[in-house]
């Protein structure tokens, strides 16, 4: 966790040095010397990180591909492409430095910044790994989340470590000693702050849920000749969850719980619905759902409904942001023949917006899977009046790797952002009740069934971070777009 703040400082003192000789009066000699590689060690960077972070891609199941083979290249491609935005960042503090005159250490928290949004931005859009989430597992040390949100703290990390670099590429021992100290007070002052936003905490209201962890595995679920014990487990555990006192106001069933569509096998619903009337307690499912487009085809979608025990579905939510590439090839509505391409995908068809599911005096909004990745998609339920937020997910696909831990962290961020509580039901684990602070009251291990029952707090008051949304980010965008206009319309040295 600590080693956040410091991780980077190798990076930022070779550029540092590198760029020394970079400025809009230096002569063309120097700035030949100079800079060359500002793009392509960052960039080396970026991809060695990326390439160990991602390391378990390799361990996906062969056989929910086509060409099984594709993994280890696309690991490499992932690497390459995520390492891109580490080279941006280095190409852009080298035009700015060189054309403006502006220190590397200077403007890299709000390039850092910039350059992250992008990576997070668009179809291929993928905060997984951000700096910020570093911190996760530290709950005084991300509160600021509420103020700036994940994206504004990675500017904070990035900035403490400009700091400590600056303290070491200083010549003078005043400054070196000076930056050092502001480096520390940078991190001290946020984490007693968030030290006593803790200590201050007063319970809010709650909601009591029960979560099921089915542990059933994707060839077995998909299986038509063993769904009958997907249902019944699914069965058997909600049951278990009425034994709890007091009894739950929400059962909660993974991504995909229900491994048919529910549109097409009525008889199949039937039961759950007969199911949700005899625990009498609504049940927010994932399943697949299939409806029929104007032109007569199938449209299909990674969805949660709401089942009441009055036998009906109060409210379905259509899975926005799916995974590129594993729910389906991005850039299909500019270039329509990539949807031919079969790499074992889902291709399912994104949704269009957001739904408020409704449970008496708390609503909530659900995020599916990858989605809990993305700040914006949490901020759009605080907005609408959620009071409370849950995540369905399958990570069986990770296996026993570091995958399912680091994505159960990110989802910590979106509480203390929203300050409201989260359910998180994943199909064998990570499954965990998470509080307004980003504090993880109850955890189910990994691979193995399980049921959670637990209180999740509700909403009290707006963040500055719902109220004003990713305004730190818009700052560094903000910042970097008049350096680069002003570099871009200063005249360049012709001797160079």
């Amino acid at each position: 966790m600590i080693l956040a703040f410091v991780a980077l400082v190798p990076l930022l003192v070779w550029m540092q040095r590198d760029m020394a000789a970079l400025s809009p009066a230096a002569s063309g000699e120097a700035l030949a010397r100079s800079g060359r590689g500002s793009g392509l060690f960052p960039w080396v960077t970026g991809i060695v990180f990326n390439m160990i972070l991602f390391w378990w891609l390799v361990r996906l199941p062969a056989r929910a591909m086509t060409l099984p083979w594709i993994i280890f290249p696309g690991l490499l491609a992932l690497g390459l492409y995520l390492g891109f935005y580490v080279a941006l960042f280095g190409w852009l503090t080298r035009f700015i430095r060189r054309r403006v005159g502006w220190s590397p250490l200077l403007v890299a928290p709000a390039v850092w910044g910039t350059t992250e949004w992008l990576k997070a931005s668009g179809p291929l859009g993928c905060p997984w790994g951000n700096v910020s989430y570093a911190l996760a597992g530290h709950p005084a040390w991300i509160q600021g989340a509420s103020l700036v949100g994940a994206p504004g703290l990675s500017v904070w990390i990035v900035a403490v470590n400009a700091l400590f670099a600056g303290a070491i590429t200083s010549r003078r021992w005043f400054a070196r000693v000076a930056l050092a100290l502001l480096g520390v007070l940078l991190i001290g002052l946020p984490v007693a702050w968030g030290k006593g936003r803790i200590r201050s905490y007063v319970p809010p209201e709650s909601v009591r849920v029960a979560l099921v962890q089915p542990n059933i595995g994707s060839d077995e679920k998909w299986d038509v000749a063993h769904q009958e014990r997907s249902l019944t487990t699914l069965a058997r555990l909600s049951h278990d969850a009425l034994q709890s006192q007091p009894k739950p106001d929400l059962i909660i069933w993974p991504e995909t719980a229900l491994p048919f569509y529910v549109r097409l096998e009525t008889r199949k619903l039937d039961r759950v619905f007969d199911l949700a009337r005899d625990v009498g307690v609504p049940i927010l499912a994932g399943y697949p759902d299939a409806t029929l487009s104007m032109t007569g085809g199938v449209i299909t979608h990674n969805a949660a409904g709401l089942i009441l025990p009055s036998r009906t579905i109060a409210a379905q939510y259509d899975k926005i942001h799916l995974v590129p590439f594993g729910e389906r090839i991005p850039f299909q509505g500019i270039l329509p023949f990539l949807g031919k391409i079969d790499l074992g995908q889902a291709e399912w068809t994104p949704g269009t917006k957001a739904v408020l599911f409704p449970l008496r005096k708390a609503p909530f909004g659900v995020l599916i899977c990858f989605e809990s990745i993305f700040p914006e998609l949490a901020r759009d339920y605080g907005v609408d009046g959620a009071r409370f937020l849950v995540n369905i997910t399958n990570d069986e696909w990770f296996g026993p790797t570091a995958a399912p831990r680091q994505h159960a962290d990110m989802a910590i961020l979106r509480c203390v952002e929203q300050y409201m509580g989260m359910a998180r039901c994943a199909n064998t684990g990570i499954s965990m009740i998470i509080d307004p602070l980003g504090r993880v009251t109850q955890e189910t291990p990994l691979f193995r069934e399980a049921l959670l029952t637990g209180d999740v707090a509700l909403a009290t008051e707006p963040t500055l971070f719902r109220l004003w949304g990713d305004w730190v980010t818009g700052l560094c965008i903000g910042l970097v777009l008049v350096l680069t206009l002003l570099g871009w319309y200063r005249p360049l040295r012709r001797d160079l």
